[in-house]
C-alpha cells in the first residue's frame, strides 16, 4: 500500500510516515489523502473541527461532498470507498460557550452529521488527537491490505433463515433472493419466468437478460453463481 497526501496537509505527514513507508506529497485535485493499492484508493477528506463547522456555516461543505460522491478516479486510480474524517475536539472548540451557544452548535453538528451520512452516502470518522488520527489511519491501511473491508457480514447476522412451514414457493424465491443485488422483485420475475431454480440455474446469460429487471450485470452475475 501507499499513502499520498495532498501538499496542504504538510502537517500530517510525519503521522503518514510512521504508518506507511511508500508515503509521498503530491497535488491531489480532491481529498486529502489517498490510499493506493493494486490501482484502486480509499480517498480520505481529513477537516479540523474549526474547518468542519466553518464549511458547514457557509455550506461549502455539501459542493466539496458532491464532487467527493461523484468522483470515480484521482490520478488514475479508481475510488473504492470515500470517508471523512474529523481532527479534533468539538468539546475543545466550545470551551467556554455558554449552554445556548453550545447547544445551537450541537444541533448545526449533528444536522450536518446526519446530512452527510444519509445524503451524502459519505462516513464519517472522529479523531481527536493525532494518536486518533494515527490509529484511524493505521487501522484503515491493515484492513484495506487484508481485504477486510471488501466482505460480507456472516450470513447469520444479515439474512433471517426461512421458516420451515414456509411454502415451496416461497422457499424457492428465499433462495434465489439471497443472490447479492437480487431482491424479491428480481426473484419473483425469475421464478415466473423459468418456473423452477433449476431452469434459472441452466439459463444463459442471454435468456436471463430476457427477465424484467435482469440487466447485464445482474445477469452476469446469476450465471456465473450457478457456473
Amino acid at each position: 500500500m501507499k499513502l499520498l497526501i495532498d501538499h496542504r496537509e504538510r502537517k500530517i505527514l510525519g503521522i503518514a510516515k510512521s504508518i506507511c513507508s511508500q508515503t509521498e506529497i503530491v497535488s491531489l485535485p480532491l481529498a486529502d489523502i489517498l490510499i493506493v493499492g493494486n490501482e484502486r484508493a480509499v480517498a480520505v477528506e481529513r477537516k479540523t473541527v474549526t474547518d468542519f463547522i466553518n464549511s458547514v456555516r457557509s455550506s461549502r461543505l455539501w459542493d466539496q461532498l458532491l464532487r467527493f460522491m461523484k468522483t470515480e478516479s484521482i490520478l488514475d486510480y479508481k475510488i473504492m470507498r470515500r470517508i471523512v474524517v474529523i481532527h479534533g475536539s468539538f468539546e475543545k472548540h466550545a470551551s467556554g460557550w455558554d449552554d445556548s451557544s453550545s447547544s445551537r452548535l450541537w444541533a448545526s453538528m449533528m444536522g450536518a452529521l446526519m446530512e452527510t451520512l444519509f445524503v451524502y452516502e459519505t462516513p464519517i470518522v472522529f479523531a481527536e488527537n493525532d494518536m486518533a488520527l494515527t490509529a484511524f489511519l493505521r487501522i484503515l491501511v491493515k484492513r484495506e491490505e487484508s481485504g477486510a473491508n471488501d466482505k460480507l457480514p456472516p450470513p447469520r447476522w444479515y439474512r433471517k433463515q426461512a421458516k420451515l412451514e414456509l411454502p415451496t414457493k416461497d422457499r424457492k424465491l428465499y433462495v434465489l433472493d439471497s443472490i447479492p443485488l437480487i431482491g424479491e422483485s428480481q426473484a419473483k420475475a425469475l421464478l415466473d419466468h423459468f418456473k423452477n431454480i433449476e431452469n434459472v440455474a441452466r439459463a444463459s446469460k442471454e435468456e436471463l437478460q430476457q427477465v424484467e429487471k435482469i440487466g447485464k450485470k445482474k445477469a452476469e452475475l446469476i450465471y456465473d453463481i450457478f457456473h
